[in-house]
């Protein structure tokens, strides 16, 4: 009987030692080993990550600084004075003074009906007080009548004087409000001075 050498590769490890290293796969598929990493990569990346900082930084410094508007200059023409006929300024003239004959001559009556009352039953009396407050309404409707009935085409001057003594009319009533006799009086005689003036202006009387 031919007895046959095992080679020691074939051998039963001994009993208690470290265990055998496995064989290695001769003739398998080669290991994979794992890729270096590619500069080009890394360049782009970092490209990107420059780029993208850059783009943060341009919007924060927009943000941080607005831009401003640009302006306009607008220039405006005012429109050229409107011209009226003689037939539209008579008129005018005409409804302008009747209003301030009509308006002059209910609130000069009133005016007298209250300091006569003042006089009979004493300035501080309720008679008193409540013809004082129908003058003063009076007063405000008239000066509003005269005020609607003046016309764009009233000569200038007669609107003027008609201004001057709608003026003196509330300074009047002002003053009586407040009880500063003196001055209430003092506006009253400005304003009896103006119809002087403003009567022959209108051609009335």
């Amino acid at each position: 009987m031919t007895t046959y050498a095992t080679s020691a590769l074939q051998q039963a490890p001994s009993t208690g030692g470290p265990p055998a290293t496995p064989p290695r796969n001769v003739g398998g598929p080669p290991t994979r080993q794992a890729p270096r990493p590619r500069h080009a990569g890394i360049i782009a990346a970092a490209t990107a990550f420059v780029v993208a900082a850059g783009a943060a930084v341009a919007t924060a410094t927009a943000l941080a600084s607005p831009v401003t508007p640009a302006q306009h200059t607008v220039n405006v023409v005012p429109p050229p004075p409107a011209r009226y006929g003689d037939m539209e300024i008579a008129a005018a003239k005409q409804s302008a003074c009747s209003a301030w004959d009509r308006s002059s001559r209910t609130i000069a009556s009133v005016g007298k009906d209250r300091a006569a009352l003042g006089e009979n039953t004493g300035g501080s009396s309720n008679d008193t007080e409540e013809a004082r407050a129908a003058e003063k309404r009076t007063v405000v409707s008239q000066i509003q009548f005269l005020r609607n009935e003046i016309a764009p085409a009233t000569p200038p001057r007669i609107q003027s004087l008609i201004d001057d003594w709608i003026a003196l009319q509330i300074d009047s009533m002002h003053s009586a409000v407040v009880r500063d006799w003196p001055a209430s009086n003092a506006a009253t005689d400005k304003g009896n001075d103006l119809v002087d003036v403003i009567v022959p202006a209108c051609g009335l009387r």
